[in-house]
Order: structure tokens, then C-alpha cells, then sequence
């Protein structure tokens, strides 16, 4: 795991530990190779550290397999966040062919008043079902209390076929209780995983955009959705919702048109998207679900105070040129959309596939600095009660993204 400050808001610098264990022998008429045991590294804590309110930290090997604990529960991720004020204890243990090693770090996490948000995008892998799939999880804490917020819950696996990948994820990172379940928009790359997340977790409420379709997973779900969730929102105006730590949400309705159509197809469907402005500060962050020109032109037309400026770009389609360029395919680099935006970073979740597309991807990086999960894994942004913010990744840190391997335009 790799650590990329971009805006510093640890209360010190990121510190990563290494432990390596070998050993060395001989005998015959030479001597024996040493074994070389994996590195292991933990980036966003130290042993004896002590941290204010929650604290991310990641880990990584240079070689071989791991296993890890927090206070002997596994870790099923290479992140996670500790949101509870406590003593914790993290162990590691890493083997390869040739030798073994293990690390241990005791940290605090104290507490305080400001507390902080986390947006996890979580890799979804190489996702066939779609372009990649989306799962984000809005975290916002203070002293007060804690919210959890979920933004679309694909399934994991190259076939879309891992449905419980999402609530996995949840479980581990101790997520009982959804103050929110948003569906953008009626793919299951965005919702196929969301039946499981109901099974691990409360919902206090579940937005959905209102999309009518002649598809019975789909209807099902709703359904099930429906009855499950104390409360059922379809967005018919901005609303807003404050979140534990003041984080405020701006939850945009969808474009109506394609809505009753039960025959709608994949770009009817995307630009049926609910959008989602997310402000802590100065931080504004937009996700976009799998808007494309049509939605784009509305929330920069409509909704335009609530989706120029950013802080951070959620990119629509999983990096299709039809969510960047005016044009939809990127034969012209004009994008209206991106000028209104002006977002200092870019954040795309896609399976390295088909999405993101090359055209797109190469604005993007051309504009600001653009993480995507094909290549970066998964992606957190930490964002303190000043809106200062910064990000963390699963790897490649100092790389730029890059198109799917299939995606030539």
C-alpha cells in the first residue's frame, strides 16, 4: 500500500515500518543462499502512535502472502479505517517459499470534536458486468457519533458473479448501521451487490431514482429494498442530509425522461443518474453515478452552484469518453462539462477492460491529477473539519491512470 499526501491533514507524517526477518546458514563446501523474507509495510500509523479521532492506515508486501488482525479480528482488505476511540493492536504475519515475517503496532486513537470523512471507492476488479462497477462509502465521525453512507454496490469478480464482495468490505471495517443506501441509477454493476449489504447491515433510508424496468432482478430488489429500509426516498428536488461529523450532502434528483420507460437502454439508464454533492469545508466532492453528455448538461445547467468548483470528480461511466467530451466519443476534446467542474482531482472506478476509455483518460490526466481503481486499487480520501484532504491508495501511487486494456479509443 502506498501513501500519496496531497494535502496533509495527519497530525504527523505518515510513518511506514518495515520488519525483516532471515536467516542464514551453510555447509558442504559452500554457502547457502540467505532466505529472503518478505517486507512488510503499514503506511498511516506507527507503533505507539496516538491519533486524533479516526485514522486510515494500509498495508503492503513486497512478496509473498499475508494475514492481519486488529485486535484479533481479521482484516479482509488491505486498508482500514478505526473510527472508535481506543487502544488497538495490528499484527501482521507475511510468508513466502524462503522465510517468515511478522509486525506488530500498538496505536490510540483519542478522539476529537472535528472528527473527520473518509470516501472509500473500493476496486471492484475486473468487472465484465459493466464498466467496473461502483461502491463508495461516505464515513463521517466526531465525538459525537459516527454515520455510515453507501453510494452504489456492484459485485466484485470478473463476471459480476461476487455479490457479497461489498458487505464483506462493510463488515470488516465494523458497518452495522447505513444512515444511507443510494442507488444512482438501475445497472447491476451498481446494485447487484446491494441484497447482501441489506443482510449485514440497517438501513435507515434507501434512495433510488424511481426507474421502471421490465428486468426482475431488478424489480426484486426493489422490492426487497423497499421493505427493509425504514425509510424509501425517490428524490424529486435537491435534498439535503448532514451526516454525524457536519459533512453535508446534496442529493440531486434524476433526469425524469427515460424514468417510466421499462425498455430503457444503457445510456437512458445512466442518464437517469441521481448525482451527489459532498461538502465538508472547503472540500467539494460530485458523484456522478454513469452520467453521461445528457446528465452532464443538466447538472451543469440546472444544478450549476451545486457542480462547478470541486475539490475532487467523481467521473462518471467508469471513464467513458460519452461522460467526458461534448461529443460523446472524444473525436473533439471540447468538454463543457469538465470546464464547469474544474475539479483539482479526478477519481474513476473501472475494470481495466473496457473502461476507462483512452481518449478520456488522456484528458483527464491532462487536466488534474486522476486516480482509477484499475490502476490504483482502492481509493480513500480523508477529509478533516477544514475541508483539508488527502488520499490514499492500494498501490501505484506516483502512476498515472490508464485506459483498459481493451479500450483503444
Amino acid at each position: 500500500m502506498e501513501f500519496r499526501p496531497l494535502r496533509s491533514v495527519f497530525g504527523a507524517t505518515a510513518c511506514a515500518l518495515t520488519m525483516v526477518l532471515s536467516g542464514c546458514g551453510s555447509g558442504g563446501g559452500g554457502t547457502t543462499p540467505t532466505p529472503t523474507a518478505p517486507t512488510i509495510t503499514v503506511q498511516g500509523i506507527e507503533d505507539g502512535g496516538s491519533y486524533e479521532s479516526s485514522v486510515t492506515f494500509t498495508i503492503s508486501i513486497d512478496r509473498g502472502t499475508y494475514q492481519a488482525t486488529l485486535d484479533d479480528r481479521p482484516l479482509l482488505g488491505p486498508s482500514a479505517t478505526v473510527d472508535s476511540p481506543g487502544d488497538y493492536t495490528l499484527e501482521v504475519t507475511a510468508r513466502n517459499q524462503e522465510a517468515t515475517a511478522a509486525l506488530t503496532i500498538d496505536f490510540t486513537v483519542v478522539g476529537a470534536p472535528g472528527g473527520v470523512l473518509i470516501v472509500r471507492l473500493f476496486d471492484l476488479g475486473d468487472n465484465s458486468a459493466g464498466g467496473g462497477g461502483d461502491a463508495i462509502l461516505l464515513t463521517d465521525s466526531s465525538s459525537a457519533g459516527l454515520d455510515h453512507f453507501l453510494v452504489d454496490a456492484g459485485p466484485a469478480g470478473t463476471d459480476g458473479d461476487d455479490e457479497d464482495y461489498v458487505h464483506t468490505r462493510l463488515a470488516a471495517l465494523g458497518v452495522s448501521e447505513l444512515r444511507g443506501l443510494l442507488l444512482t441509477h438501475a445497472h447491476t454493476d451498481h446494485f447487484r451487490g446491494m441484497p447482501d449489504v441489506l443482510d449485514g447491515a440497517r438501513v435507515e433510508t434507501f434512495y433510488h431514482n424511481g426507474q421502471v424496468r421490465s428486468f426482475a432482478e431488478y424489480t426484486s430488489f426493489i422490492a426487497n429494498a423497499t421493505a427493509r429500509a425504514d425509510e424509501v426516498v425517490i428524490p424529486a428536488t435537491p435534498l439535503q442530509e448532514t451526516l454525524a461529523g457536519g459533512t453535508e450532502l446534496t442529493i440531486l434528483p434524476p433526469l425524469t425522461r427515460y424514468l417510466d420507460n421499462r425498455s430503457a437502454g444503457s445510456q437512458e439508464l445512466n442518464d437517469g443518474s441521481i448525482g451527489v454533492l459532498v461538502a465538508r469545508g472547503a472540500f467539494r466532492l460530485f458523484l456522478t453515478g454513469d452520467g453521461e453528455v445528457e446528465a452532464n448538461g443538466r447538472w451543469r445547467n440546472t444544478y450549476g452552484d451545486l457542480t462547478s468548483d470541486l475539490t475532487v470528480l467523481k467521473v462518471g461511466h467508469h471513464g467513458a469518453n460519452d461522460a467526458i467530451f461534448d461529443d460523446g466519443l472524444g473525436q473533439s476534446s471540447a468538454s463543457q462539462w469538465l470546464d464547469h467542474t474544474a475539479a483539482e482531482f479526478h477519481v474513476v472506478s473501472a475494470n481495466g477492460a473496457s473502461h476507462p476509455r483512452q481518449r478520456a483518460t488522456n484528458t483527464l490526466n491532462a487536466r488534474a491529477e486522476t486516480y482509477c481503481t484499475n490502476v490504483h486499487g482502492d481509493i480513500a480520501i480523508r477529509v478533516d473539519m477544514n475541508g483539508l484532504w488527502s488520499v490514499t491508495v492500494e498501490r501505484n501511487a506516483d502512476f498515472d491512470c490508464l485506459p483498459g486494456d481493451d479500450a483503444i479509443t
